[in-house]
């Protein structure tokens, strides 16, 4: 019996109005974890402002069965030039010749702008894509753990960390409490200046530019899984030395941890650990029964906090260089 004839991909350009297709697609990469759609219209509006993008998706019968997106950071004054690549197709038409010219597609736009490397991280479970990556000359340079908590497994030892932890920042004299609650009139300016310096010190092969106060605003609170009652923070005297927040999708999906983080003054005192506990224990509150969460390979502190809490790791997350022709 002769092979199925391959399906056609024409590409064209997204716009707002294919954010619910777009996401339908990505969700069939994980149905645990449905791509939430009004998070994906974050990304695209407020949640990029700092990127330039081009984004394409293939339909067919009403359906979205191909997305490419390439996104760079608006050039600055820095030598590297970055560009990221993510290729998406349906499985039941995916073939590595579709997939591979949906890549040169996405690279030849990314070469277009200046970029000279091109990144792509992929689930280490995603083989077929991970081969065909290294085929045409991707390089693995770092991994993530990708990782979950089992909320309901794990309730009764969370509550007994949470209660212990807040005990202990008691006795240090340390404030765990909701952005909701800090009063402070610049409390978004110190908030700020704590959580991009921070942001330095994440593990990263790619650099981590470090946004306008105007642009993290409306980052960080245009997330509509962002709310400043589920916000945590810590403060040693009126310092803000520690936050810890999670994404909570409005429509479909799983809470991720955003962002946990120190000041570099505080780091050792366990504030980190506290801070996370708040937030896993008001997750239980919320109903919610798995938190996912992302942690590069090498940020040993936050891994180490993540297992003694009883995270599992799912999968790694590979991130894949190549290096584009001058």
């Amino acid at each position: 019996m002769p092979a199925p004839h391959p399906l056609a991909l024409d590409l064209r350009h997204v716009t707002i109005d294919d954010i619910g297709i777009v996401a339908d697609l990505e969700a069939t990469r994980d149905p645990q974890d449905p791509r939430d759609p009004e998070m994906m219209r974050y990304w695209w509006t407020s949640g990029s402002l700092s990127l330039v993008s081009s984004r394409l998706v293939a339909m067919h019968e009403g359906k979205a069965v191909a997305f490419v997106a390439a996104t760079h950071e608006r050039w600055g004054d820095g030598p590297e030039r970055f560009g990221s690549l993510r290729v998406v197709i349906r499985s039941d038409v995916w073939s590595e010749d579709q997939y591979t010219r949906l890549v040169n597609k996405g690279e030849a736009w990314l070469a277009s702008e200046g970029v000279a490397t091109v990144v792509s991280r992929i689930r280490a479970d995603f083989r077929n894509e991970l081969e065909a990556l290294e085929r045409i000359d991707y390089r693995e340079v770092r991994r993530q753990n990708f990782s979950e908590l089992d909320l309901v497994g794990h309730r009764d030892d969370l509550l007994r960390g949470w209660s212990k932890e807040r005990q202990k920042m008691k006795a240090l004299g340390v404030t765990m409490l909701p952005l909701s609650e800090y009063k402070d009139p610049d409390r978004l300016v110190n908030l700020y200046k704590m959580m991009v310096a921070a942001e330095q010190d994440i593990p990263s092969t790619v650099p981590i530019p470090t946004q306008p106060f105007d642009e993290w605003m409306r980052a960080t609170f245009d997330d509509p899984g962002v709310r400043e009652d589920r916000f945590w923070i810590a403060l040693d005297g009126e310092a803000v030395v520690g936050l810890s927040f999670l994404e909570f999708p409005p429509v479909r999906g799983l809470p991720w941890t955003a962002f946990t983080a120190t000041s570099k003054a505080v780091r050792g005192r366990g504030i980190a650990r506290a801070l996370k506990y708040e937030s896993m224990v008001q997750a239980i509150e919320l109903g919610y029964k798995l938190v996912r969460t992302a942690n590069d390979g090498a940020n040993a502190p936050i891994l180490h906090i993540n297992e003694e809490m009883g995270y599992r790791v799912v999968t790694p997350v590979i991130e894949l260089h190549r290096s584009l022709p001058a």
